[in-house]
Protein backbone atom coordinates (compact mmCIF):
# COMPACT_ATOMS: atom_id res chain seq x y z
CA UNK A 1 0.00 0.00 0.00
CA UNK A 2 1.45 3.35 -1.10
CA UNK A 3 0.64 6.99 -0.28
CA UNK A 4 -0.23 8.43 -3.70
CA UNK A 5 0.55 12.08 -2.89
CA UNK A 6 4.21 11.32 -2.03
CA UNK A 7 6.76 10.35 -4.69
CA UNK A 8 9.24 7.50 -4.28
CA UNK A 9 12.29 8.61 -2.25
CA UNK A 10 15.84 8.46 -3.62
CA UNK A 11 18.28 6.39 -1.55
CA UNK A 12 15.53 5.57 0.96
CA UNK A 13 15.40 9.00 2.69
CA UNK A 14 15.70 11.74 0.04
CA UNK A 15 12.42 13.13 -1.25
CA UNK A 16 11.48 16.36 -3.00
CA UNK A 17 8.06 16.36 -1.31
CA UNK A 18 9.23 17.11 2.26
CA UNK A 19 10.27 20.47 3.76
CA UNK A 20 13.98 21.32 3.64
CA UNK A 21 13.95 21.79 7.43
CA UNK A 22 13.69 18.01 7.76
CA UNK A 23 17.19 17.45 6.38
CA UNK A 24 18.73 20.52 7.98
CA UNK A 25 17.55 19.44 11.41
CA UNK A 26 18.33 15.73 11.01
CA UNK A 27 21.56 15.24 9.04
CA UNK A 28 23.86 17.76 10.80
CA UNK A 29 22.67 16.73 14.27
CA UNK A 30 23.18 13.02 13.60
CA UNK A 31 26.53 13.57 11.83
CA UNK A 32 27.99 15.76 14.58
CA UNK A 33 26.77 13.34 17.23
CA UNK A 34 28.26 10.29 15.50
CA UNK A 35 31.59 11.96 14.71
CA UNK A 36 32.17 13.19 18.23
CA UNK A 37 30.87 9.98 19.82
CA UNK A 38 33.10 7.71 17.72
CA UNK A 39 36.17 9.97 18.04
CA UNK A 40 35.85 10.12 21.81
CA UNK A 41 35.46 6.33 21.96
CA UNK A 42 38.58 5.81 19.84
CA UNK A 43 40.57 8.14 22.11
CA UNK A 44 39.18 6.86 25.41
CA UNK A 45 37.31 3.57 25.11
CA UNK A 46 36.40 3.31 28.78
CA UNK A 47 34.75 6.71 29.23
CA UNK A 48 33.70 7.10 25.60
CA UNK A 49 31.67 3.88 25.36
CA UNK A 50 28.39 5.33 26.66
CA UNK A 51 28.79 8.49 24.62
CA UNK A 52 29.22 6.39 21.46
CA UNK A 53 26.17 4.23 22.36
CA UNK A 54 24.16 7.39 22.98
CA UNK A 55 25.31 8.86 19.65
CA UNK A 56 24.48 5.66 17.74
CA UNK A 57 21.01 5.43 19.34
CA UNK A 58 20.33 9.06 18.48
CA UNK A 59 21.58 8.63 14.89
CA UNK A 60 19.32 5.56 14.42
CA UNK A 61 16.35 7.51 15.79
CA UNK A 62 17.12 10.31 13.32
CA UNK A 63 17.43 7.80 10.45
CA UNK A 64 14.09 6.10 11.09
CA UNK A 65 12.47 9.51 11.49
CA UNK A 66 13.75 10.44 8.03
CA UNK A 67 12.36 7.16 6.66
CA UNK A 68 8.94 7.85 8.19
CA UNK A 69 8.71 11.37 6.74
CA UNK A 70 10.10 10.64 3.27
CA UNK A 71 8.68 7.20 2.36
CA UNK A 72 5.35 6.33 0.75
CA UNK A 73 5.40 2.57 1.40
CA UNK A 74 3.14 1.72 4.34
CA UNK A 75 5.12 -1.43 5.26
CA UNK A 76 8.39 0.50 5.49
CA UNK A 77 6.76 3.31 7.46
CA UNK A 78 5.10 0.91 9.92
CA UNK A 79 8.36 -1.00 10.40
CA UNK A 80 10.41 2.14 11.01
CA UNK A 81 7.75 3.73 13.26
CA UNK A 82 7.80 0.74 15.61
CA UNK A 83 11.37 1.60 16.70
CA UNK A 84 10.63 5.13 17.93
CA UNK A 85 9.81 4.25 21.54
CA UNK A 86 12.62 1.72 21.95
CA UNK A 87 15.30 4.05 20.58
CA UNK A 88 14.02 6.99 22.63
CA UNK A 89 14.30 4.91 25.81
CA UNK A 90 17.79 3.73 24.82
CA UNK A 91 18.83 7.36 24.32
CA UNK A 92 17.59 8.18 27.83
CA UNK A 93 19.17 5.02 29.29
CA UNK A 94 22.61 5.63 27.78
CA UNK A 95 22.48 9.32 28.71
CA UNK A 96 21.87 8.24 32.30
CA UNK A 97 24.85 5.85 32.25
CA UNK A 98 27.08 8.46 30.57
CA UNK A 99 26.13 11.20 33.00
CA UNK A 100 26.77 9.04 36.07
CA UNK A 101 30.10 7.76 34.76
CA UNK A 102 31.33 11.24 33.82
CA UNK A 103 30.33 12.80 37.15
CA UNK A 104 31.47 10.03 39.51
CA UNK A 105 34.09 8.24 37.35
CA UNK A 106 32.47 4.85 37.99
CA UNK A 107 29.72 2.63 36.62
CA UNK A 108 26.17 2.68 37.91
CA UNK A 109 25.26 -0.39 39.90
CA UNK A 110 24.29 -3.65 38.21
CA UNK A 111 21.00 -3.41 40.09
CA UNK A 112 20.14 -0.07 38.44
CA UNK A 113 21.06 -1.39 34.98
CA UNK A 114 18.95 -4.51 35.53
CA UNK A 115 15.92 -2.53 36.71
CA UNK A 116 16.21 -0.15 33.75
CA UNK A 117 16.43 -2.97 31.21
CA UNK A 118 13.47 -4.76 32.79
CA UNK A 119 11.39 -1.58 32.53
CA UNK A 120 12.43 -1.06 28.89
CA UNK A 121 11.86 -4.70 27.85
CA UNK A 122 8.00 -4.50 27.60
CA UNK A 123 8.36 -1.60 25.15
CA UNK A 124 10.73 -3.74 23.07
CA UNK A 125 8.32 -6.69 23.07
CA UNK A 126 5.29 -4.58 22.15
CA UNK A 127 7.06 -2.32 19.64
CA UNK A 128 6.04 -4.20 16.48
CA UNK A 129 2.68 -5.43 17.71
CA UNK A 130 -0.86 -4.21 17.04
CA UNK A 131 -0.95 -2.93 20.59
CA UNK A 132 1.28 -0.01 19.57
CA UNK A 133 0.38 0.57 15.91
CA UNK A 134 -3.26 -0.33 15.40
CA UNK A 135 -3.70 0.48 11.68
CA UNK A 136 -2.42 2.61 8.82
CA UNK A 137 -4.19 5.76 7.58
CA UNK A 138 -3.51 6.00 3.86
CA UNK A 139 -4.89 9.54 3.74
CA UNK A 140 -2.39 10.76 6.33
CA UNK A 141 0.35 8.35 5.22
CA UNK A 142 0.95 7.33 8.80
CA UNK A 143 -0.13 4.82 11.43
CA UNK A 144 -2.55 5.22 14.28
CA UNK A 145 -0.66 4.98 17.57
CA UNK A 146 -1.87 3.59 20.86
CA UNK A 147 -1.52 6.79 22.91
CA UNK A 148 -1.05 4.80 26.11
CA UNK A 149 2.07 3.16 24.65
CA UNK A 150 3.54 6.34 23.10
CA UNK A 151 2.80 8.53 26.12
CA UNK A 152 4.24 5.86 28.43
CA UNK A 153 7.66 5.86 26.82
CA UNK A 154 7.74 9.65 26.88
CA UNK A 155 6.79 9.66 30.57
CA UNK A 156 9.50 7.09 31.29
CA UNK A 157 11.94 9.31 29.38
CA UNK A 158 10.96 12.27 31.57
CA UNK A 159 11.59 10.11 34.65
CA UNK A 160 15.10 9.40 33.35
CA UNK A 161 15.54 13.15 32.93
CA UNK A 162 14.42 13.71 36.53
CA UNK A 163 16.92 11.09 37.73
CA UNK A 164 19.66 12.83 35.73
CA UNK A 165 18.84 16.17 37.33
CA UNK A 166 18.91 14.65 40.83
CA UNK A 167 22.23 12.90 40.11
CA UNK A 168 23.66 16.17 38.74
CA UNK A 169 22.69 18.09 41.88
CA UNK A 170 24.17 15.42 44.16
CA UNK A 171 27.40 15.33 42.15
CA UNK A 172 27.72 19.13 42.24
CA UNK A 173 27.42 19.11 46.04
CA UNK A 174 29.79 16.19 46.48
CA UNK A 175 32.70 16.89 44.14
CA UNK A 176 35.60 19.20 44.91
CA UNK A 177 35.74 22.84 43.82
CA UNK A 178 38.14 22.03 40.96
CA UNK A 179 35.56 19.73 39.28
CA UNK A 180 32.36 21.73 39.91
CA UNK A 181 32.56 23.70 36.66
CA UNK A 182 32.86 20.51 34.62
CA UNK A 183 29.90 18.97 36.48
CA UNK A 184 27.79 22.06 35.87
CA UNK A 185 28.64 22.34 32.16
CA UNK A 186 28.24 18.65 31.37
CA UNK A 187 25.01 18.29 33.37
CA UNK A 188 23.49 21.40 31.84
CA UNK A 189 24.37 20.29 28.30
CA UNK A 190 23.10 16.72 28.77
CA UNK A 191 19.89 17.68 30.56
CA UNK A 192 19.18 20.51 28.11
CA UNK A 193 19.40 18.03 25.23
CA UNK A 194 17.03 15.56 26.90
CA UNK A 195 14.60 18.30 27.91
CA UNK A 196 14.39 19.74 24.38
CA UNK A 197 14.31 16.30 22.72
CA UNK A 198 11.61 14.84 24.97
CA UNK A 199 9.47 17.97 25.25
CA UNK A 200 9.24 18.60 21.49
CA UNK A 201 8.67 14.91 20.77
CA UNK A 202 5.94 14.61 23.39
CA UNK A 203 4.15 17.75 22.20
CA UNK A 204 4.33 16.56 18.59
CA UNK A 205 3.04 13.09 19.52
CA UNK A 206 0.15 14.50 21.55
CA UNK A 207 -0.87 16.87 18.75
CA UNK A 208 -0.74 14.08 16.15
CA UNK A 209 -2.72 11.79 18.48
CA UNK A 210 -5.40 14.42 19.03
CA UNK A 211 -5.83 15.10 15.33
CA UNK A 212 -3.75 13.66 12.45
CA UNK A 213 -4.46 16.88 10.56
CA UNK A 214 -1.98 18.55 12.96
CA UNK A 215 0.85 16.53 11.42
CA UNK A 216 2.54 19.61 9.91
CA UNK A 217 2.54 21.41 13.27
CA UNK A 218 3.81 18.26 14.99
CA UNK A 219 6.48 17.93 12.32
CA UNK A 220 7.82 21.45 12.80
CA UNK A 221 7.90 21.17 16.59
CA UNK A 222 9.66 17.80 16.50
CA UNK A 223 12.41 18.96 14.12
CA UNK A 224 13.60 21.73 16.43
CA UNK A 225 14.04 19.20 19.21
CA UNK A 226 16.93 17.60 17.36
CA UNK A 227 19.04 20.74 17.69
CA UNK A 228 19.30 19.90 21.40
CA UNK A 229 21.91 17.27 20.47
CA UNK A 230 23.99 19.90 18.63
CA UNK A 231 23.84 22.07 21.76
CA UNK A 232 25.00 19.15 23.92
CA UNK A 233 27.85 18.39 21.50
CA UNK A 234 28.93 22.04 21.66
CA UNK A 235 29.06 21.88 25.47
CA UNK A 236 30.95 18.60 25.23
CA UNK A 237 33.47 20.06 22.81
CA UNK A 238 34.00 23.02 25.15
CA UNK A 239 34.68 20.61 28.03
CA UNK A 240 37.22 18.77 25.90
CA UNK A 241 39.02 21.97 24.91
CA UNK A 242 38.87 23.74 28.25
CA UNK A 243 39.10 20.89 30.78
CA UNK A 244 40.56 18.01 28.74
CA UNK A 245 37.41 15.95 29.34
CA UNK A 246 37.82 12.27 28.41
CA UNK A 247 41.61 12.92 28.41
CA UNK A 248 41.34 14.39 24.90
CA UNK A 249 43.40 17.44 24.05
CA UNK A 250 42.75 18.80 20.56
CA UNK A 251 39.67 16.83 19.51
CA UNK A 252 37.20 19.33 21.00
CA UNK A 253 38.45 22.23 18.90
CA UNK A 254 38.45 20.09 15.77
CA UNK A 255 34.94 18.85 16.56
CA UNK A 256 33.70 22.41 16.95
CA UNK A 257 35.23 23.41 13.62
CA UNK A 258 33.89 20.44 11.66
CA UNK A 259 30.47 20.75 13.32
CA UNK A 260 30.29 24.34 12.14
CA UNK A 261 31.41 23.39 8.62
CA UNK A 262 28.85 20.55 8.46
CA UNK A 263 26.00 22.74 9.69
CA UNK A 264 26.78 25.48 7.17
CA UNK A 265 27.66 23.15 4.30
CA UNK A 266 24.46 21.12 4.74
CA UNK A 267 22.45 24.17 3.70
CA UNK A 268 23.56 23.65 0.06
CA UNK A 269 21.20 20.66 -0.09
CA UNK A 270 18.19 22.90 0.52
CA UNK A 271 19.03 26.38 -0.88
CA UNK A 272 17.47 27.14 -4.26
CA UNK A 273 18.26 30.86 -4.63
CA UNK A 274 21.67 31.40 -6.38
CA UNK A 275 22.41 34.51 -4.32
CA UNK A 276 21.85 32.62 -1.09
CA UNK A 277 24.15 29.86 -2.34
CA UNK A 278 26.93 32.41 -2.94
CA UNK A 279 26.44 33.96 0.52
CA UNK A 280 26.45 30.50 2.12
CA UNK A 281 29.65 29.60 0.25
CA UNK A 282 31.34 32.78 1.50
CA UNK A 283 30.18 32.01 5.04
CA UNK A 284 31.50 28.46 4.73
CA UNK A 285 34.94 29.64 3.57
CA UNK A 286 35.22 32.27 6.31
CA UNK A 287 34.07 29.78 8.96
CA UNK A 288 36.61 27.21 7.76
CA UNK A 289 39.45 29.74 7.89
CA UNK A 290 38.47 30.96 11.36
CA UNK A 291 38.10 27.34 12.44
CA UNK A 292 41.61 26.47 11.31
CA UNK A 293 42.94 29.50 13.19
CA UNK A 294 41.08 28.27 16.29
CA UNK A 295 42.58 24.79 15.98
CA UNK A 296 46.09 26.19 15.62
CA UNK A 297 45.66 28.49 18.60
CA UNK A 298 44.40 25.59 20.70
CA UNK A 299 47.42 23.55 19.58
CA UNK A 300 49.72 26.32 20.81
CA UNK A 301 47.83 26.50 24.10
CA UNK A 302 48.12 22.73 24.56
CA UNK A 303 51.88 22.82 23.89
CA UNK A 304 52.32 25.65 26.41
CA UNK A 305 50.17 23.80 28.93
CA UNK A 306 52.22 20.64 28.50
CA UNK A 307 55.44 22.60 28.98
CA UNK A 308 53.95 24.13 32.12
CA UNK A 309 53.03 20.70 33.44
CA UNK A 310 56.58 19.51 32.82
CA UNK A 311 57.94 22.58 34.57
CA UNK A 312 55.61 21.99 37.53
CA UNK A 313 56.74 18.37 37.73
CA UNK A 314 60.37 19.48 37.68
CA UNK A 315 59.63 22.06 40.38
CA UNK A 316 57.98 19.38 42.52
CA UNK A 317 61.04 17.19 42.09
CA UNK A 318 63.31 20.11 43.01
CA UNK A 319 61.24 20.81 46.13
CA UNK A 320 61.59 17.15 47.08
CA UNK A 321 65.38 17.34 46.67
CA UNK A 322 65.57 20.54 48.71
CA UNK A 323 63.53 19.01 51.50
CA UNK A 324 65.44 15.74 51.75
CA UNK A 325 68.96 16.56 50.62
CA UNK A 326 69.87 20.26 50.63
CA UNK A 327 68.07 21.05 53.89
CA UNK A 328 69.76 18.04 55.49
CA UNK A 329 73.22 19.10 54.35
CA UNK A 330 72.70 22.65 55.64
CA UNK A 331 71.40 21.41 58.99
CA UNK A 332 74.46 19.14 59.40
CA UNK A 333 76.80 22.03 58.54
CA UNK A 334 74.98 24.28 60.97
CA UNK A 335 75.33 21.72 63.77
CA UNK A 336 79.04 21.25 63.02
CA UNK A 337 79.75 24.98 63.22
CA UNK A 338 77.72 25.26 66.41
CA UNK A 339 79.63 22.36 68.01
CA UNK A 340 82.99 23.89 67.10
CA UNK A 341 82.06 27.09 68.89
CA UNK A 342 81.36 25.25 72.19
CA UNK A 343 85.05 24.64 72.99
CA UNK A 344 84.25 20.93 73.38
CA UNK A 345 87.00 20.26 70.85
CA UNK A 346 89.57 22.51 72.50
CA UNK A 347 90.32 26.22 72.53
CA UNK A 348 89.81 27.74 69.10
CA UNK A 349 91.99 30.65 67.90
CA UNK A 350 90.15 33.96 67.61
CA UNK A 351 90.76 34.18 63.85
CA UNK A 352 89.30 30.70 63.37
CA UNK A 353 86.38 31.51 65.65
CA UNK A 354 85.40 34.44 63.43
CA UNK A 355 85.37 32.18 60.35
CA UNK A 356 83.38 29.47 62.13
CA UNK A 357 80.89 32.08 63.40
CA UNK A 358 80.46 33.37 59.86
CA UNK A 359 79.98 29.79 58.64
CA UNK A 360 77.30 29.22 61.29
CA UNK A 361 75.48 32.41 60.30
CA UNK A 362 75.56 31.49 56.60
CA UNK A 363 74.40 27.92 57.28
CA UNK A 364 71.58 29.34 59.41
CA UNK A 365 70.60 31.75 56.61
CA UNK A 366 70.68 28.90 54.09
CA UNK A 367 68.49 26.73 56.31
CA UNK A 368 65.98 29.56 56.76
CA UNK A 369 66.01 30.23 53.01
CA UNK A 370 65.28 26.61 52.12
CA UNK A 371 62.68 26.36 54.89
CA UNK A 372 60.93 29.46 53.54
CA UNK A 373 60.69 27.87 50.08
CA UNK A 374 59.41 24.56 51.46
CA UNK A 375 56.84 26.24 53.69
CA UNK A 376 55.69 28.54 50.89
CA UNK A 377 55.23 25.62 48.52
CA UNK A 378 53.38 23.56 51.15
CA UNK A 379 51.09 26.45 52.09
CA UNK A 380 50.23 27.15 48.45
CA UNK A 381 49.59 23.49 47.61
CA UNK A 382 47.54 22.93 50.79
CA UNK A 383 49.84 20.26 52.25
CA UNK A 384 51.06 22.35 55.20
CA UNK A 385 49.95 20.91 58.54
CA UNK A 386 48.27 23.11 61.16
CA UNK A 387 47.89 22.95 64.94
CA UNK A 388 44.73 24.98 65.61
CA UNK A 389 44.36 26.40 69.12
CA UNK A 390 42.72 29.50 70.64
CA UNK A 391 45.08 32.36 71.50
CA UNK A 392 45.37 36.16 71.69
CA UNK A 393 46.48 37.47 68.30
CA UNK A 394 47.42 40.83 69.82
CA UNK A 395 50.04 39.20 72.04
CA UNK A 396 51.45 37.31 69.06
CA UNK A 397 51.78 40.48 66.97
CA UNK A 398 53.34 42.36 69.91
CA UNK A 399 56.01 39.67 70.32
CA UNK A 400 56.85 39.68 66.61
CA UNK A 401 56.91 43.49 66.49
CA UNK A 402 59.30 43.70 69.48
CA UNK A 403 61.89 41.60 67.60
CA UNK A 404 61.38 43.27 64.23
CA UNK A 405 61.64 46.76 65.76
CA UNK A 406 65.23 46.01 66.76
CA UNK A 407 66.07 45.00 63.16
CA UNK A 408 64.39 48.11 61.70
CA UNK A 409 66.08 50.56 64.08
CA UNK A 410 69.44 48.86 63.51
CA UNK A 411 68.94 49.66 59.81
CA UNK A 412 68.15 53.29 60.70
CA UNK A 413 64.41 53.12 60.01
CA UNK A 414 61.71 54.73 62.13
CA UNK A 415 59.37 52.02 63.47
CA UNK A 416 55.83 52.67 64.74
CA UNK A 417 53.36 50.25 66.30
CA UNK A 418 49.74 51.11 67.15
CA UNK A 419 47.20 48.74 68.70
CA UNK A 420 43.55 49.68 69.08
CA UNK A 421 41.68 48.49 72.16
CA UNK A 422 39.65 45.31 71.88
CA UNK A 423 39.61 41.55 72.23
CA UNK A 424 41.75 39.82 69.58
CA UNK A 425 41.04 36.19 70.41
CA UNK A 426 41.22 33.79 67.46
CA UNK A 427 41.69 30.08 66.83
CA UNK A 428 44.63 29.15 64.64
CA UNK A 429 48.17 27.92 64.30
CA UNK A 430 50.23 30.35 66.39
CA UNK A 431 53.50 29.34 64.75
CA UNK A 432 52.38 29.79 61.13
CA UNK A 433 50.47 33.01 61.87
CA UNK A 434 53.48 34.40 63.72
CA UNK A 435 55.69 33.55 60.74
CA UNK A 436 53.19 35.26 58.42
CA UNK A 437 53.20 38.49 60.46
CA UNK A 438 56.99 38.41 60.71
CA UNK A 439 57.22 37.86 56.95
CA UNK A 440 55.21 40.99 56.11
CA UNK A 441 57.11 43.20 58.55
CA UNK A 442 60.45 41.74 57.48
CA UNK A 443 59.60 42.45 53.82
CA UNK A 444 58.78 46.07 54.63
CA UNK A 445 62.10 46.48 56.42
CA UNK A 446 64.09 44.79 53.62
CA UNK A 447 62.46 46.85 50.86
CA UNK A 448 62.67 50.20 52.66
CA UNK A 449 66.16 51.71 52.22
CA UNK A 450 65.24 54.73 54.36
CA UNK A 451 62.16 56.17 56.00
CA UNK A 452 59.70 54.32 58.20
CA UNK A 453 57.72 51.17 58.79
CA UNK A 454 54.37 51.34 60.59
CA UNK A 455 52.32 48.44 62.00
CA UNK A 456 48.70 48.99 62.98
CA UNK A 457 46.41 46.41 64.61
CA UNK A 458 42.67 47.09 64.86
CA UNK A 459 39.21 45.53 64.93
CA UNK A 460 36.70 46.06 62.10
CA UNK A 461 33.45 44.51 63.30
CA UNK A 462 34.05 40.77 63.59
CA UNK A 463 37.38 41.02 61.74
CA UNK A 464 40.94 41.61 62.90
CA UNK A 465 42.89 43.92 60.57
CA UNK A 466 46.68 44.06 60.56
CA UNK A 467 48.26 46.82 58.48
CA UNK A 468 51.98 46.98 57.63
CA UNK A 469 52.88 50.23 55.87
CA UNK A 470 56.28 51.38 54.62
CA UNK A 471 57.89 54.21 52.65
CA UNK A 472 60.02 51.82 50.61
CA UNK A 473 60.46 50.95 46.96
CA UNK A 474 56.78 50.14 46.36
CA UNK A 475 55.40 47.64 43.87
CA UNK A 476 55.46 48.01 40.10
CA UNK A 477 52.19 47.33 38.30
CA UNK A 478 53.74 44.52 36.25
CA UNK A 479 55.03 42.83 39.43
CA UNK A 480 51.68 42.86 41.27
CA UNK A 481 50.26 39.59 39.81
CA UNK A 482 53.40 37.65 40.87
CA UNK A 483 53.61 38.61 44.54
CA UNK A 484 51.44 35.97 46.20
CA UNK A 485 52.53 33.09 43.95
CA UNK A 486 55.30 30.59 44.64
CA UNK A 487 58.57 31.90 43.22
CA UNK A 488 56.95 35.23 42.43
CA UNK A 489 59.55 37.93 42.82
CA UNK A 490 59.52 41.43 41.39
CA UNK A 491 61.82 42.47 38.56
CA UNK A 492 64.14 44.33 40.99
CA UNK A 493 63.59 42.23 44.13
CA UNK A 494 66.88 40.35 44.01
CA UNK A 495 68.80 43.60 43.53
CA UNK A 496 67.29 45.09 46.68
CA UNK A 497 66.96 41.96 48.82
CA UNK A 498 69.47 39.28 47.84
CA UNK A 499 67.89 36.83 50.31
CA UNK A 500 64.46 36.95 48.65
CA UNK A 501 63.17 33.44 47.91
CA UNK A 502 59.91 34.47 46.25
CA UNK A 503 57.98 32.04 48.47
CA UNK A 504 57.34 34.20 51.54
CA UNK A 505 54.13 35.86 50.39
CA UNK A 506 52.86 32.57 48.94
CA UNK A 507 53.27 31.15 52.44
CA UNK A 508 51.42 34.10 53.98
CA UNK A 509 48.53 33.81 51.51
CA UNK A 510 48.17 30.04 52.05
CA UNK A 511 48.22 30.37 55.85
CA UNK A 512 45.84 33.33 56.07
CA UNK A 513 43.29 31.78 53.70
CA UNK A 514 43.47 28.52 55.65
CA UNK A 515 42.35 30.53 58.69
CA UNK A 516 39.37 31.97 56.79
CA UNK A 517 41.03 35.33 56.20
CA UNK A 518 42.54 37.22 53.31
CA UNK A 519 45.71 39.13 52.51
CA UNK A 520 46.25 41.92 49.99
CA UNK A 521 48.34 45.01 49.33
CA UNK A 522 48.13 48.56 48.05
CA UNK A 523 50.85 50.54 46.31
CA UNK A 524 50.88 53.64 44.14
CA UNK A 525 53.82 52.20 42.20
CA UNK A 526 57.60 52.15 42.24
CA UNK A 527 59.08 54.57 44.78
CA UNK A 528 55.81 55.24 46.61
CA UNK A 529 55.97 52.59 49.32
CA UNK A 530 53.39 49.88 49.96
CA UNK A 531 50.84 48.73 52.51
CA UNK A 532 50.10 45.06 53.18
CA UNK A 533 46.95 43.91 54.98
CA UNK A 534 45.94 40.76 56.84
CA UNK A 535 42.27 40.26 57.74
CA UNK A 536 41.26 37.41 60.06
CA UNK A 537 37.92 36.45 61.64
CA UNK A 538 37.59 36.89 65.40
CA UNK A 539 36.87 33.60 67.18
Amino acid sequence: MFCLDISNPIFVVFSKDVPHLLYYSHIPAATVSLLLGIFVFLKNKKEGLYLMLLSISFALWVFINLIVWTNNNSSIIMFAWSFFGVLLLLICFFSNLLLYYFLFKKEVSIKWKTISLLIISPFVLLAGSNFYLTNFLIGDCGPTENLFYSNSYYILGLLYLLVNIIVSIKAYKKVGADFKKEVLIFSFGMNSFLTIFLATGLIGSVLYGINPNYDNIAFNIEQYGLFGMVIFMAYLAFLIVRFKAFDIKLLGAQALVWSLVILIGSQFAFIQNPTNKILTAITLVISSILGLILVRSVKREIVLREHLEIANAEQTNLIHIMNHQIKGYLSISKNIFAELLTDDYGKMPDDAKDIVTQGLENADKGTRYVTAILKGDSAESGTLSYDMKPFDFKNLVSEVVAKEKVVAEKKGLQFNFVVNDGVYNITGDISHLGESVRNLIDNSINYTPSGSVSVNLSLKGSKILLQVKDTGVGVKAEDAPKLFKAGGVGSDSIKINTNSSGYGLAFVKGVIEKHGGRVWFESAGAGFGSTFYIELPVK
